[in-house]
Parts: structure tokens; C-alpha cells; sequence
């Protein structure tokens, strides 16, 4: 049975965007548990007076928390808390990244930080369904060979197999969130490249395979990393000199 709403409170809006502080409140009560998933929230009426806020100004913090996936209103039930949409917020990431002034080379080296350590766990988590996933993103990779778009999709899903993996929920989200910059990233490096190159990235990604089939971390994560600073490598992102600092700092012998 879900809890009324009157077990838990809103507090007054003070300083920050109405939108922010309601998204926050609800984090809260989440957290606490005084709110769930599915539960209805107040009436507009008895938010706003809890809020501090006019009515209008509800609608418009609503309508934000709308499009972020947040809430949802449904006619006849009010607004409900729902499970937040990665696919909503992964583009809104990808607006706010390109907005900053999108670097290449520190994308990379945030998916080497986060791939390598889905690499690690998945050796040691991975069960056969998983492993049949990344074999068929493989096998997609040759048979598709003469399809651009093709086989850079099969390599984005190879990647994400891994992190699903690693069967950590929140390196999950965290690669989802991120996913619509990393997959224009692979059909860019793919589009830029010989074939000769990624017919190399192919061997790599075959050779990661077998490390994760066999439970074997300290290679998959060793071979994912030569695998994206290779590619960087390629693209002249990337000096011996910096070379060196990523083994150095990824602890890579």
C-alpha cells in the first residue's frame, strides 16, 4: 500500500530555482523513504501552500521535473514520482557537455576511468548471458563490415555489454547518462580511421573478450586501456609523453 502524503512535508522555497528545490525535497524524502516511486504527491493547491509558491510558478517547476522525467501527471491521479528516464537526461548531459566546450581527450579519459573498472568487474561478475551479448556485438562487428553505421553501433554495444557486466547499477547509469556522447565519439573515431585500424581495434576488442570470458580483471582492464589510448593514439590525441602519465596514473605496467 503506498503512504499518504501527509507522512511527509515540504518545506518553504527560499533561495534556489523553485524547479531545483522541489527536485531536491523529493531526493530527500526518496532517500528517507517517506516518499516511493509511483506515489502520488499533493494537490497543486496544498503543494504551492506547503511550497510558499504561487500556483503558477508549481506548474512551471512541474513542467521542468516533466521533461527531466521526474514527475508524471496523470488524469484523475495528480502527479506521481516515477522512475527518471536516462534517455531524457543523457540528452540534456550531452547539451550541457557540448555547451562547456566538449573536450575529446578528457571524454576519453573519462570513459578509461569508468571501462576499466566495468572491465575488472566484469571478468569477475559476468555470467553466460552476458558473455553470449558481447559475442554477438562481435560477431555484428565482421559481418557488418562494409556497413559503417552497422558496426559502429555493435561497437558501442559491445562496450556497453561490458559495463552491464560489471552488474553495478550505478556504473550502469553513469555510462547511460553519457552513452549519446560515447556513441558519437565511436562513429566519429571509426568514420576518421583506416581500415587497417579497425581491423586493429577489432583484434583488441576480440582479445578484451577472452580476458572477460576467462575471469581474468587485471588483463581486461590492461587491454581496455591500450585499447582506447591506442585509438587516441591514432586520432593524434595523444604523445608518448601523456602516454606515459595515463600508465602511470592507471597504474599500468
Amino acid at each position: 500500500m503506498q503512504m499518504g502524503w501527509e507522512v511527509f512535508v515540504f518545506r518553504t522555497v527560499k533561495n534556489k530555482k523553485i524547479f531545483e528545490e522541489i527536485l531536491d525535497q523529493i531526493q530527500e524524502l526518496l532517500i528517507t523513504k517517506q516518499l516511493e516511486l509511483g506515489q502520488k504527491i499533493p494537490s497543486e493547491m496544498e503543494l504551492s501552500e506547503s511550497l510558499g509558491i504561487s500556483r503558477s510558478s508549481l506548474r512551471e517547476a512541474l513542467k521542468v521535473l516533466s521533461v527531466l522525467g521526474i514527475v508524471e501527471s496523470k488524469a484523475g491521479d495528480g502527479t506521481v514520482i516515477k522512475q527518471a528516464d536516462p534517455d531524457k537526461l543523457k540528452n540534456i548531459i550531452s547539451l550541457i557537455a557540448v555547451s562547456y566546450g566538449l573536450d575529446t581527450t578528457e571524454l576519453y579519459e573519462v570513459r578509461t576511468i569508468l571501462e576499466m573498472k566495468a572491465a575488472g568487474l566484469a571478468a569477475v561478475r559476468r555470467d553466460e548471458e552476458d558473455l553470449k551479448a558481447m559475442k554477438r556485438h562481435l560477431d555484428n562487428m565482421d559481418s557488418e563490415v562494409n556497413n559503417e553505421t552497422l558496426t559502429a553501433e555493435a561497437d558501442f554495444l559491445f562496450h556497453q555489454a561490458i559495463v552491464a557486466s560489471s552488474k553495478n547499477k550505478m556504473l550502469v547509469l553513469l555510462m547511460e547518462l553519457i552513452s549519446g556522447l560515447l556513441g558519437e565519439m565511436i562513429h566519429n573515431t571509426r568514420r576518421r580511421l583506416g581500415t587497417d585500424i579497425i581491423k586493429r581495434f577489432q583484434e583488441q576488442h576480440r582479445s578484451l573478450f577472452h580476458a572477460i570470458e576467462a575471469g581474468n580483471p587485471k588483463a581486461a582492464q590492461t587491454i581496455l586501456f591500450e585499447h582506447l589510448t591506442f585509438a587516441q593514439e591514432e586520432l593524434g590525441l595523444l604523445s608518448g609523453e601523456k602516454k606515459a602519465e595515463l600508465h602511470s596514473s592507471f597504474s599500468i605496467q
